[in-house]
């Protein structure tokens, strides 16, 4: 029973080690996915500045552009350099003062001059000799118009190495170390820093290319010592994050767990044996010690002594449970070390999402935006996390006003990324000449989006790339001065009444950034004319879609229309807060699932 009891629990220790191991090597991938992520989010912003065609032709100065780069460098410090090049190859920004130097020969402009988003392999950086990765993006006159330029960053391998490659190898402490390696087999992150750019064994790197979704865990020789390796493979840069763990530790484990788990069967054995023999023979002092002393044990009084010191049996079960007591504490601090560890990183975690719930909600309209645009409003911005995939811009124009409600794919940290690219790509397209066209500024977000996202327009519905879920689904609307309103509306649907009648103006079934639309012709234009009794109300599927109820069925249309039917005359706020207030009710003990939007006014 004791070597089944044993197997069984080294097979679970084993399992529980692979599973930490794993945890551990998709924890360095987050944080290059997060790196890499920014990188591509900053060349984004800098590709579509509102001069930028006017820059790279050298008939606009670039201060402007030159100090928000520098901006960027401050605010993260792995950047090496970042640059913009023009056709011919000449930088003509430049955070490193290399304006006028020709990197027509470089692979990362070539690339990016095809159209291309580029990573380079880790190579070292001429200008300052240190390793680095170059990340690039195309400038384009227009979302689908020429190349007409390259953004560039380099990001510093030995501050990524330091910042993050190290932190998770001390994390492991004795245990292991993490290292990450591109997909030719070269070394880019490692404790060592020695070895930064070597090449790692062929039998590592094949089992690194049958790397699947969930990561890969194998046993190989890593510096002259049998390891088991924990890697995963990052979608954005190719790279993989590996966790290294010799062997020994594993089997040290196991026997480690057989040694307390003899200990404890033996040790009752013979305490039952001692038992019976020390009644025999009346020698019962020694032994009610050694059971008082088991018993204070049992009620976790680890630090009680045990004054028993005999060279006999008595002793010697004497001397394996203190042995035992030993070994349990030692367990012990190992498990609430773990859970310190644990809150930790959750600590760090949050601190990041809370900041970046800062800097999302920096890119919502300001109250001065709303009271300039209309007559009376009210927004309700709920994200179900800290930050979410719901967002809204509003801009004020001479004509009239932009309204854009956007839901995004996921909610949450991936969402909150998607919402920066489309309120970065609504500031580039949406302009005095377009802003009364809503249909032309749904096509142009979806242009962009695709562009940056790399799908592949010409390929059939049934070759497509199924797994492209990156988009969003949106409403823009255009409240011209006098009133009146135009709307094009992908998913999300717009409600207007008058007093009288709630209509319900549904989106087109179609998601912006998936390709499929063909033309601009593709989207629709509601006008509504102006009628000073209209108001409007634009909410997510996080109203819509909420379980709740006896049956957990979705919140779905019929209440919330009644409620804007039977307040009309109130304001927007309390009309706002009455929807609120039915769905936490209607809600009830039941979760949130999404994020919540809800945007209302009156021109």
């Amino acid at each position: 029973m004791g070597y089944i009891n044993h197997s069984m629990t080294s097979k679970i220790i084993t399992s529980m080690g692979k599973t930490d191991g794993l945890r551990s090597a998709q924890s360095l991938r987050g944080y290059i996915e997060r790196v890499f992520s920014i990188a591509l989010l900053d060349l984004y912003t800098i590709a579509t500045e509102p001069n930028i065609k006017q820059i790279v032709e050298g008939e606009e100065t670039p201060y402007a552009l030159e100090q928000r780069m520098h901006a960027m460098m401050n605010r993260q410090p792995l950047y090496d350099s970042i640059i913009v090049l023009n056709t011919q190859g000449i930088t003509m920004v430049s955070t490193s003062g290399s304006v006028g130097a020709n990197r027509v020969d470089r692979e990362y402009f070539q690339a990016s001059m095809k159209g291309e988003t580029f990573v380079s392999p880790v190579e070292t950086n001429r200008r300052t000799g240190h390793l680095a990765s170059f990340i690039s993006i195309p400038i384009r006159d227009g979302a689908q118009g020429p190349v007409i330029g390259v953004a560039m960053c380099a990001v510093h391998i030995q501050k990524l190495n330091s910042n993050y490659v190290a932190s998770i190898t001390s994390m492991l402490g004795s245990y292991g170390f993490a290292m990450i390696v591109n997909h030719e087999g070269k070394i880019i992150g490692h404790k060592n820093t020695a070895m930064l750019g070597e090449r790692i064994a062929e039998d590592i790197l094949r089992h690194l290319y049958n790397i699947d979704n969930e990561g890969v865990v194998f046993e190989a020789v890593v510096d002259g010592t049998p390891s088991m390796l924990f890697a995963t493979r990052s979608p954005s840069t190719d790279w993989f994050s590996i966790v290294v763990c010799p062997l020994e530790h594993f089997s040290a484990a196991s026997n480690y767990l057989a040694l307390v788990n003899t200990i404890l069967i033996g040790g009752t054995i013979l305490l039952l044996t001692v038992v019976v023999w020390l009644t025999v023979r009346g020698v019962t002092e020694a032994l009610s010690t050694t059971i008082r002393y088991a018993g204070s044990v049992s009620n976790g009084h680890l630090d009680t002594p045990l004054l028993v010191r005999r060279e006999d049996e008595v002793g010697i079960l004497a001397q394996s449970l203190r042995n035992m007591v030993c070994t349990l504490k030692d367990m012990i601090g190992l498990a609430e070390q773990k859970p310190l560890e644990v809150t930790a990183a959750n600590e760090a975690m949050i601190s990041g999402i809370t900041y970046a719930y800062k800097l999302q909600k920096g890119l919502l309209p300001s109250e001065n935006d709303f009271k300039k645009a209309f007559s009376d409003y009210s927004v309700i911005w709920k994200p179900k996390d800290i930050v979410g995939g719901d967002i809204y811009w509003l801009k004020n124009f001479e004509q009239g006003t932009v309204l854009c409600v956007s839901d995004c794919t996921g909610h949450s940290t991936p969402g909150a990324l998607l919402t920066m690219l489309v309120v970065s790509a609504l500031e580039a397209v949406v302009c005095p000449s377009n802003c009364n066209d809503t249909a032309y500024i749904i096509w142009s977000l979806e242009q962009r989006l695709i562009n940056l996202f790399s799908v592949n327009t010409d390929e059939s519905e049934e070759t497509r790339g199924s797994d492209i879920r990156d988009g969003c689904d949106l409403a823009v609307l255009f409240i011209a001065k006098d009133g009146s309103i135009y709307l094009s509306s992908a998913q999300i649907h717009v409600f207007v009444c008058d007093g009288n009648e709630v209509r319900q103006i549904k989106g087109q079934k179609i998601s912006i950034g998936e390709g499929r639309l063909k033309s601009k012709d593709d989207i629709q234009t509601v006008h509504i004319p102006a009628n000073p009794s209209n108001k409007f109300y634009i909410a997510s599927d996080g109203l819509f879609g909420q379980p709740g109820g006896e049956c957990s069925e979705p919140y779905g249309y019929r209440e919330f229309k009644q409620i804007i039917q039977e307040n009309h005359n109130a304001t927007q706020a309390a009309i706002s807060d009455k929807i609120w207030d039915a769905y936490e009710k209607y809600r009830s003990t039941e979760p949130r699932v999404d994020d919540f939007a809800l945007i209302t006014f009156k021109p």
